[in-house]
């Protein structure tokens, strides 16, 4: 097994103490004479299960307990406070986000739910993450920085990863209820245990709020069940899907006149996984599919998008300083909307990894891969990055690497002559590093870490007019991102944890065509993130917030006004099954723009919102 030598780790929002008593989940230590208990890991830095403080990428684990405890009815909400990580949106109920990493936007991100791809021959931008349902999860993971080593297109800012609740123990069953601002109704039932040799959970829910402004109504549907079955000894097989459905009124600005604009998205992920153990060696075979489904009233779009998938990853354990990583991807993309016909192409991949374990303090990461797209070419990527842990309980890291983001159908094959595809498309082109230093003190208890981080983009794909309001897609301009993220993360005493987090963001886009720079629109240039919890007593729990955003443009470099967001959240517990929970969001009822075009206006987010609710447990 590759190595860890200490027990401290860089996890967000407290993650550290929450996993560390699976035992089930840890790994070797170098060296060591016996086993020891770990604290949480990371899978989505390298494909296989890590300690944070082994690795050279800058990456986060939100634990679902963490998401349950402070009431994330939307995991949007829960991904703003982690370092480098922005999401746009009016908060409102049912409406979409964009979820920014270091300055590159939802099409420069990949995101993936159990392992199934969410960025779709149509939707780039991988909607199902810009609105998932908070309940029935085990992980949200954010690894930074160049990976499509690992996950190929897309992965240029970096992954996004959601993953389900396995079932553990004796059953459990909760419902959850919910009223509040807006006319706003929740109900949800989760069920997770084991019975023999199945383990199993599930949640269904559904929310509807009546949201703050006019005619902006919207409801919300979820589900999410996962069946894992130990075959034997050294073989497991499972199934797990997760699945939203919206159904949003949307007013696209103070500019434009009602209705509003109706939008519906159903969106599905499924995934059945068979899995062995041999002595040293495990494997793999996973195959996945992704559905999806988008209708927009107004100026009317329809589109409609799947992806169909099969990864075999094999994990080789050569010895106890060597560890290999390697495997094939085939994925068929589907996609049509109302521009053009249905369409379809197939890509694969090979990818390979090296995890050395140099020396008991130093860790190094190696991989390779090689993609090729049926309409977009081919495109081979690398990475390398490593940690050095110092006697001083200081750590040291570095990454750099390469990625890509292949051009969507939309893009492609689009015949409308405002936006009218080009098939000779190629994909975008990202270079990225990172350095960063990490300290812990006080066993652990006290961390605090700087990364800076830069990335350049070749090849992007922009708009470029026509006559009059039509257009076409050209590989024209290039783009820079470059900043930095710093964090403190402490346990002031057993029953309270704090967690403080900075980031620095400058995005700029160049017009090769009339040598002109300008920001990316929507990318804040500074994020400050508070977050704190407080176990009072054994019946009493609270937590508080707060977010502040600086700096933002629109198109044409018009400035967006600076907001401060505070929530507030409580729990008493009446009795061993019954548990009161109060959330407040926008607390000091900022009044501020979630997004604004000369077009439409300006869209206004939601301000003071209040929600009361019980937890029955069974």
């Amino acid at each position: 097994m590759i190595t860890t030598q200490t027990k401290q780790t860089t996890i967000a929002l407290g993650a550290k103490r929450l996993l560390a008593t699976a035992a089930f989940l840890a790994t070797a230590q170098l060296g060591a004479d016996e086993s020891h208990e770990l604290d949480p890991f990371i899978v989505g830095a390298t494909r296989t299960e890590r300690a944070a403080d082994t690795l050279g990428v800058s990456a986060n684990a939100l634990l679902g307990k963490t998401i349950d405890e402070a009431m994330y009815r939307d995991i949007r909400h829960a991904l703003f406070n982690l370092n480098g990580v922005y999401s746009q949106s009016s908060e409102a109920l049912g409406s979409t986000a964009d979820i920014y990493i270091r300055g590159n936007s939802g099409t420069r991100v990949l995101s993936l739910v159990d392992g199934v791809k969410t960025n779709s021959s149509i939707f780039s931008q991988g909607r199902f993450m810009a609105g998932a349902s908070g309940f029935n999860l085990d992980r949200i993971e954010v690894v930074r920085g160049a990976q499509s080593t690992l996950y190929g297109s897309s992965a240029i800012g970096g992954v996004i990863l959601l993953e389900t609740r396995r079932g553990r123990g004796a059953p459990t069953y909760q419902v959850t209820t919910e009223v509040g601002s807006f006319n706003s109704v929740l109900g949800a039932l989760e069920g997770q245990g084991e019975s023999g040799d199945l383990d199993y959970s599930f949640h269904v829910a559904s929310q509807e709020s009546d949201n703050q402004a006019f005619d902006n109504e919207g409801k919300m549907k979820s589900y999410s069940f996962r069946f894992d079955y130990d075959l034997g000894e050294s073989t497991t097989v499972g199934v797990v899907s997760r699945g939203e459905f919206t159904d949003f009124s949307n007013p696209s600005g103070d500019l434009t006149p009602p209705p509003s604009t109706r939008i519906q998205s159903d969106t599905r992920v499924l995934s059945a996984y068979v899995e062995t153990e041999q002595n040293m060696w495990n494997q793999k075979l996973t195959l996945s599919l992704l559905d999806e489904y988008y209708r927009q009233t107004g100026f009317v779009y329809i589109g409609d998008a799947s992806n169909l998938s099969l990864d075999w990853q094999n994990r080789i354990d050569v010895s106890e300083s060597l560890r290999l990583v390697a495997g094939a991807t085939w994925e068929s993309q589907d996609g049509n909307d109302n521009s053009f016909p249905e369409s379809d192409g197939e890509n694969w991949a090979l990818f390979a990894q090296a995890e050395v374990a140099a020396s008991e303090r130093v860790n190094l990461v190696f991989g390779a891969r090689h993609d090729d797209y049926e309409f977009a070419g081919s495109k081979s990527t690398w990475r390398a990055n490593g940690s050095w842990f110092l006697p001083s309980d200081t750590r040291l890291r570095a990454a750099v690497g390469t990625a890509f983001r292949a051009p969507n159908f939309f893009r492609l094959f689009s015949t409308s002559s405002f936006a009218l595809g080009n098939p000779n498309l190629r994909p975008e082109e990202s270079e990225g590093w990172e350095v960063g230093i990490d300290q812990y003190l006080n066993d652990g208890d006290i961390q605090f870490g700087l990364t800076y981080f830069s990335n350049d983009i070749e090849n992007l794909v922009v708009w470029v007019p026509t006559t009059g309001f039509d257009g076409t897609y050209e590989n024209r301009d290039v783009a820079e991102n470059y900043g930095a993220e710093a964090y403190v993360d402490f346990r002031l005493r057993d029953n309270w944890n704090a967690e403080i987090s900075y980031t620095w963001t400058e995005s700029n886009a160049t017009n090769l065509a009339f040598a002109s720079t300008t920001r990316q629109v929507n990318v804040p240039r500074h994020q400050f993130s508070f977050v704190n919890d407080f176990q009072i007593d054994e019946k009493w729990s609270a937590g508080f917030g707060l977010n502040y955003v600086l700096d933002r443009e629109s198109s044409g470099n018009v400035d967006i006004d600076d907001y401060l967001l505070a929530r507030i959240y409580g729990r008493y517990a009446i009795n061993e099954g019954l548990t009161l929970t109060t959330r407040v969001e926008n607390a000091f009822d900022e009044d501020y723009t979630a997004s604004f075009s000369s077009f439409s206006g300006r869209v206004q987010a939601q301000g003071f919102a209040a929600f009361g609710g019980l937890d029955w447990n069974f």
